[in-house]
Formats: C-alpha cells, structure tokens, sequence
C-alpha cells in the first residue's frame, strides 16, 4: 500500500492578521475571484465546484476528508505556521483534533519563512518576521503545542515517531541544536524520536550540512524543479548561495534579480524530465519526488504568474508513477501531492468547474499501478 499525502493550505477563512494586512475580510479566495487571463486561452478564474469552503466551519473539513477517503487519498500534510511563540491559520488542524471523527492521516509541514507582501512585489516588506528561538523554553513552546497532534492516533508515524517536515530548515539558527532538542523532547513525550524530513526547493551550497540529520527530503515541487532544471543555469547558481544568506538579505536580493520579470511560462514535459534525472537519494538520505497536477498563480502574481503549459491527466500520471518508482527499500513507501486546495497557486485536486474530479480519479489509479 502506498501512502498518499496532498499539501493541505490553511488561508481559506477570515483572521483578524489578514484584515489587518490586506483588507477586512480578506481570505485567498478573493484572489482566486479576482484572477483575469493573461493571453487568450489562459484559463482564468479557476471556479471551485464545491464552491468558496469557509475553513472556518467543521463541515467544510468533514466535507474534504469525505472526498480524500473516497479518492484514496491517505492524509493531509498541513502546513504549520508557528512565528515567535504564536500559531497562525490554526484553525483547520485544530478542528481536526477536536473531530475524532475525522477518519483521517494528517502531519506537519513547518512553512518557517517570514511572511511579507511579496504577492505585490513588496518581499522586502515584512509582515511577521521569523525570529525562531531565544532559548530551549521557545522550543519548547512549540514542541508543547504540537504534542497533543503528534499523540492523536490519526497522526503519522514511523516507528513510533511522528513525521514533521520542515519547510526551510536552513534558516534555523542552530539547526542541530534545535533538532536535538525536538527529538529529546519526543522521547520524554512517550515516543521513539522525531521523524524529520526537509523540504527542498533549491540546491543550497554546504547543502550536506543542513540535511545530515534529516530521515528524508522531498524535492518540493515545482519549485525544485524550476530553481534547478527550468530556469536559467547561473540564475539558479547564484540563488543557491543566496539562500544561505538572512532573510532579509534573501528578500532584497530576490526584488532586484526579479525586478522587471513577467509572466514565466515552463513547460510540465520538461518537469517530467527533470524528475526522471533526479537523485532518489543525497548522500544516503531518500529522496521523495513531489507532484503537482497544475501550478498557475496568476490569482497571486498577477502579471508576475509563474505558470505551465501542457497540463494534461496523462502528464499528472506519469509524474505519479515518476514519484513511486523513485521510492527504493530505503523510502516509506509515500507520495507527495501539492496540493489539496492551493487555489491561488492553481495546485489542487479538489474539483473546479474544468477538470471535475479528473484528478482525483488519477490519484485513486495509483494503487492499481503499484
């Protein structure tokens, strides 16, 4: 049995953080509304078929969970916002827990970057900076806030370690440190360890240094692809030693290297390819191959979109059993979907008005070719 896990995104309902910022009110659906074609043919807006979902409310989740169970789909891996001491967009997972109902997996993937108007071509605007931990007290904190997720019996676990997965783990000072703290605190918690899997979206330089102590890293795509086979060779060699850099350098550094880009259109065979060239493994460390049914965020770039042409059932297929046959005795036995309902990146198998549930229907396949 292959384990099937969809990114899950929390911004679909109203927080006092986000009217504060971007207008009362404001959730990413009025991005997805508000989305206009930037040539002809570009299909624009995307129209969800089971209309705006308020995160908000426990049917909405009651609702997604039925239709992942139904398509065969494992779990959610929600992201996880934690800056300073504080959650953010907490309400999903939360009304998970409180549901023991919810036949579902779920995990965490920490989206640790700061937060700023980079939608609006602002990045070297903040809105939340990251600042991580003052002490172990901070780790603890959070570690204290993910304990009661981390027991529920629907939490994913290897060997008794529940799965979390980091976004960008080297932005965290002290990296070692804070893992070794994360896993003692586990251990006292009744469990074997932590099972930790870094996200990877670009080739970082002394990049052995930050994954060493990883039991795995998904290749996060499309941006891994885009950041190291799609886009320009010295532009890519050049953002791996930035990403070493703060954030605030990173932030500065991104504006004027991206200061007159337009629309970039790739192309989803050339994804495909880069997959198949692909490490399954960095150093003894698994890889996992993550797939993507469609990526166009013109809902949030506007004429800055990132988008791909050639999006068909056939390509989002073979990208599945790209990913799978990339899974060797060393791998759990997983496979990384972006995303469940990132409608303003245009990444999502819930059903729009378009595809229907086409993509579903794929992803369910996957146990017939495995």
């Amino acid at each position: 049995m292959t384990e099937v896990f969809a990114y899950y995104f929390p911004q679909l309902y109203q927080t006092v953080e986000n009217s504060a910022w971007w207008g009362e009110g404001f959730t990413d659906w009025q991005l997805v509304k508000q989305a206009m074609p930037l040539f002809e043919g570009h299909q624009q807006p995307r129209i969800p078929e089971m209309g705006y979902l308020d995160q908000s409310e426990h049917a909405t989740l009651a609702k997604q969970v039925a239709l992942a169970r139904e398509y065969s789909v494992t779990g959610f891996n929600f992201y996880h916002y934690w800056f300073n001491g504080k959650v953010y967009l907490e309400k999903p997972a939360e009304n998970f827990l409180n549901d023991k109902n919810l036949n579902l997996k779920i995990m965490f993937t920490w989206a640790n970057e700061s937060w700023t108007r980079q939608w609006i071509g602002k990045p070297t605007d903040f809105l939340i900076k990251q600042k991580y931990y003052r002490n172990i007290a901070d780790i603890e904190r959070h570690y204290n806030y993910l304990s009661p997720f981390f027991k529920d019996k629907r939490y994913y676990k290897v060997n008794n370690k529940p799965v979390f997965s980091i976004y960008r783990p080297e932005l965290i000072p002290d990296l070692n440190g804070f893992i070794a703290t994360l896993k003692r605190l586990a251990i006292e918690d009744g469990f074997a360890g932590i099972f930790l899997i870094a996200c990877r979206s670009y080739q970082l330089a002394d990049a052995y240094k930050y994954y060493c102590r990883f039991d795995g890293i998904i290749n996060f795509n499309p941006r891994y692809a885009i950041n190291t086979s799609l886009k320009n060779k010295r532009l890519s060699f050049l953002e791996s030693v930035a990403r070493k850099f703060p954030e605030s350098v990173q932030s500065f550094l991104s504006k004027r290297m991206h200061k007159n880009s337009k629309e970039k259109i790739y192309a989803y065979g050339a994804y495909l390819a880069s997959m198949e060239h692909a490490e399954n493994e960095y150093e003894n460390i698994p890889v996992y191959h993550s797939v993507f049914p469609d990526w166009d965020n013109t809902a949030r770039y506007k004429e800055r979109a990132t988008l791909f042409r050639d999006i068909s059932l056939e390509g989002y297929e073979k990208a599945l059993k790209i990913s799978y046959d990339g899974l060797t005795k060393q791998h759990q036995k997983i496979i990384f979907i972006n995303a469940w309902n990132e409608w303003s990146e245009g990444a999502y198998l819930e059903p729009d008005t378009y595809t229907g549930l086409n993509y579903l229907k794929i992803t369910k396949s996957i146990q017939e070719f495995v």
